[in-house]
C-alpha cells in the first residue's frame, strides 16, 4: 500500500511540474510578445517625436527668414528717410543722442 501512495504522490508531483512548465512556457510567450509591443511603440513615438522636430526646424526657419526680410526692408525704408531729409534725420539723431545721455546720467 506504501507503494501505491508513493506512486499516485509522484504521479501527482509530475503532472503539477508539467503545470508549472506550462506556465512558464505561457509566462515566456507573454513576455516576448510584451517587449514586441513595447519596441513598436516606442519605435512609432520616436517617429512621431522626429517628424515633430522636424516640422519646428521649418517652421522656426520660415520665421527667421521673413524676420531676415522685413530687417532688410526697414533698413532701405531708413536710408531712404535719411537720404530725403539728411538734416531733419541729423537732428533727431542728436536730440535723441542728448536725451539719452541725460537720462543715464542721473
Amino acid at each position: 500500500m506504501d507503494n501505491l501512495t508513493k506512486s499516485n504522490q509522484d504521479a501527482e508531483a509530475s503532472a503539477n511540474l508539467q503545470a508549472i512548465m506550462s506556465d512558464v512556457a505561457a509566462l515566456k510567450r507573454d513576455l516576448a510578445a510584451l517587449v514586441c509591443n513595447v519596441k513598436s511603440d516606442i519605435s512609432g513615438e520616436v517617429a512621431s517625436a522626429r517628424s515633430a522636430v522636424g516640422q519646428f526646424g521649418d517652421e522656426a526657419l520660415r520665421v527667421y527668414e521673413n524676420l531676415a526680410a522685413q530687417g532688410e526692408r526697414s533698413v532701405k525704408a531708413i536710408g531712404r528717410q535719411v537720404e530725403e531729409r539728411p538734416v531733419m534725420r541729423l537732428l533727431l539723431a542728436v536730440a535723441v543722442g542728448f536725451l539719452g545721455s541725460r537720462m543715464l546720467s542721473r
